[in-house]
């Protein structure tokens, strides 16, 4: 290269630099130096590529052994505490795959006279167990290892002339039985027992209809005048018995169990009637034969008693007429038609014609009597 290009070229760069630093300075150009022209150069255009291959990466796929939402919290192996539901009633742990357990607490006492229980905010906590049955009949109690316990009550009062039985809302009860025959426990005729052991006269109401027929017990022997149902509501006359007696079937079975038949009974009330199971074929006659074709107004003496045989009803004492005595002594006393030779509480209403009073009788009341009772 020319000396002249050179230093025309290294004048050109100070310039250049002088410019780009921002000099403030004016350049003085000596006159006396020659201008040299300097050719431009052409850089070369590089063509950029429209895109740019990048090698392909291979990014490993996020493990799936990762705890999932339910999995548990892996963070209760470093802080157990994690895991407290603060419920008192599990027991909290952590699993070595980082689940939390809750295991229930047992609250057994071992004790088996008291209930054990749990309660989230309480924990365990045990109550005495209540062993009352609610029966007067039982001597409840607790074994420790057993648990409630219910003895039978044991009733006796050691009086011969009483039944001993245990009602559950009562207890211990002692009702009148063979000394006396009536099942509130007070004779009302055939007062003397001594006289008259195994036949008695015991008044009271029955609201029950019927008397030619055996019964059952409807309120528990619970009737009688001096008892606690005198009017007899929900009796039968049965229950106006003791329990081992009945009520006398027939003018025979007076007989058997009262040594002067129907005699015992005066010392009863005035305007009293005790009936019996005895009935009629009508007129006033006793069906105390063998005849069993008989009905009931038939009117004849020899007739078989049967269901058929239901007219008026025969008894002892001193209210009512006088039946026929050729079949039926030794009853003294009968109730005549409807019932109209005896008085209220007796009725016998409910068939017009008058044929069936055995079958339809009540006695709604305490008053005018009741049934003779006789020994089983």
């Amino acid at each position: 290269m020319r000396a002249a290009s050179r230093h025309g070229l290294l004048c050109a760069a100070a310039l250049a630099a002088l410019s780009s630093c921002g000099a403030r300075t004016a350049l003085r150009i000596d006159p006396d130096v020659p201008v040299i022209d300097v050719p431009a150069v052409d850089a070369p255009v590089v063509d950029a590529p429209d895109t740019i291959d990048v090698p392909a990466v291979d990014v490993p796929a996020p493990p799936t052994d990762l705890p999932g939402p339910d999995s548990g919290d892996p963070g209760c192996l470093v802080d157990p505490s994690r895991c407290d539901d603060r419920d008192l009633c599990t027991v909290d742990s952590c699993l070595d795959d980082g689940r939390c357990a809750h295991a229930p607490v047992a609250c057994d006492d071992g004790d088996a006279c008291t209930d054990d229980r749990c309660e989230p905010a309480r924990g365990c906590f045990a109550t005495t167990t209540d062993c009352d049955d609610r029966s007067l009949c039982t001597d409840d109690r607790c074994d420790r290892a057993l648990g409630c316990l219910h003895a039978v009550v044991t009733c006796d009062d050691r009086d011969p002339c009483t039944a001993n039985r245990c009602e559950p809302a009562r207890g211990c009860v002692f009702p009148a039985t063979d000394c006396g025959g009536c099942a509130d426990g007070l004779r009302d005729a055939f007062l003397v027992r001594a006289s008259h052991p195994v036949i008695a006269g015991c008044a009271g109401g029955f609201t029950n209809a019927g008397l030619s027929r055996e019964s059952s017990p409807t309120c528990a022997r619970g009737a009688g005048d001096d008892g606690p149902n005198p009017t007899g509501s929900g009796c039968s006359a049965t229950d106006l018995c003791a329990p081992g007696w009945h009520v006398c079937r027939s003018a025979q079975d007076v007989a058997a169990h009262s040594p002067d038949g129907c005699a015992g009974a005066r010392d009863a009330a005035a305007g009293t009637f005790y009936a019996t199971r005895q009935t009629g074929p009508g007129c006033g006659h006793c069906a105390t034969g063998a005849d069993a074709t008989c009905g009931s107004n038939d009117c004849r003496t020899g007739c078989a008693q049967t269901d058929r045989t239901s007219n008026d009803i025969f008894g002892c004492g001193t209210l009512g007429d006088s039946p026929q005595a050729s079949s039926c002594g030794p009853l003294d006393r009968f109730s005549q038609n409807l019932c109209t030779a005896l008085r209220a509480p007796w009725r016998c209403d409910g068939d017009p014609g008058g044929l069936r009073e055995s079958d339809l009788v009540v006695k709604p009341g305490p008053e005018a009597g009741g049934v003779l009772c006789c020994l089983d």
